[in-house]
């Protein structure tokens, strides 16, 4: 849902949601929908243990002497969190959004390449770099009517894909990105990134606290049970609404992060070129999708969490940094 998700806010070539479903399995199969999935896999137990860490921590500083923190604790600590996680947020989204977007494969790219046998220009598989200089000898008519024009083999031997560049893994991703724009390519749609997280930990943390306090026994600690229904229904729903709220930016990080070529030179241009050439509408594109996959995401997030702090509550009989507060 996310690759779904990221295709339809950064690419003009679907109709809608189900199309952009059926054209990537068609065209790239079942693993086209989890390209890029690998680096975020092994890195967000990181990027949210930081979250929390950091969102709990605030929570109890702000806490002070209180019986339980007031919405306006909850929602500083949540900005707080949302600031902090940008620090490894971008990397993470940037690589996970640049092998997304990717929808040629690069093992059947390299191996059209082997067939036409690698005659003068032939650029060797592990420097696949896609420039649109390249393609000087190609005219633009021959062009428009391949059925792909992004990839087109110049003179029967090169592979062009204009102003882009084909990944075989997050590791090589990650790699060119240093070597060609340096560690601040990393953070490209760092900004845009601050513009989402900030306000939207607070549409996920608050309406979160509050639906746990409205379901939470009071005069008796919750079962196991209790904990896992009520943390994956207030996280769900906290999930979906933060989402939902926060799309707008998150299109326009997304669509920072994807432009390889140099197309936006920040938030403002990309909102003023976006606009001019696709519409306001730009911005709600996969908007249901976001939504959507936002309730089994932030659930499964918040049900491993609650339950990972009710054991630990357990085996050392001591408070949680909520307890503190609460």
């Amino acid at each position: 849902m996310d690759t779904i998700k990221v295709r339809l806010q950064t690419g003009t070539g679907y109709q809608g949601a189900m199309d952009c479903m059926l054209k990537t399995f068609q065209r790239e199969g079942l693993g086209g929908f989890y390209k890029g999935m690998a680096f975020p896999l092994a890195a967000t137990s990181v990027y949210n243990s930081l979250v929390f860490f950091v969102y709990q921590n605030f929570l109890t500083s702000l806490c002070g002497h209180k019986d339980r923190p007031d919405i306006s604790d909850i929602a500083l600590a949540s900005m707080g969190a949302g600031a902090v996680s940008v620090s490894i947020g971008t990397p993470i989204d940037l690589i996970k959004i640049k092998l997304q977007v990717q929808t040629e494969s690069y093992k059947k790219t390299v191996a059209a390449l082997q067939k036409v046998g690698g005659t003068a220009g032939f650029l060797p598989a592990e420097n696949l770099q896609m420039r649109s200089k390249s393609a000087r000898n190609i005219s633009t008519s021959s062009v428009a009517k391949l059925a792909n024009p992004e990839v087109v083999l110049t003179g029967g031997a090169m592979p062009v894909r204009p102003n882009n560049q084909l990944y075989n893994g997050p590791i090589r991703c990650a790699f060119d990105t240093v070597k060609t724009n340096g560690l601040s390519g990393l953070y490209r749609g760092a900004g845009a990134m601050l513009m989402r997280d900030i306000p939207g930990y607070v549409f996920y943390f608050v309406p979160y606290e509050i639906l746990m306090g409205a379901l939470t026994p009071k005069d008796r600690k919750a079962t196991w049970g209790e904990t896992a229904f009520h943390s994956c229904l207030a996280g769900g729903t906290a999930g979906t609404i933060s989402w939902a709220v926060t799309h707008p930016c998150d299109t326009i990080k997304s669509r920072l992060q994807a432009d390889t070529a140099g197309k936006y030179r920040g938030v403002i241009d990309c909102v003023k070129k976006s606009i001019k050439h696709e519409g306001s509408g730009v911005f709600l594109r996969g908007f249901h999708v976001n939504a959507l996959r936002g309730f089994p995401q932030s659930a499964a997030l918040f049900f491993g969490y609650e339950m990972t702090m009710k054991l630990f509550e357990n085996k050392k009989n001591t408070p949680t940094p909520v307890d503190i507060c609460y």
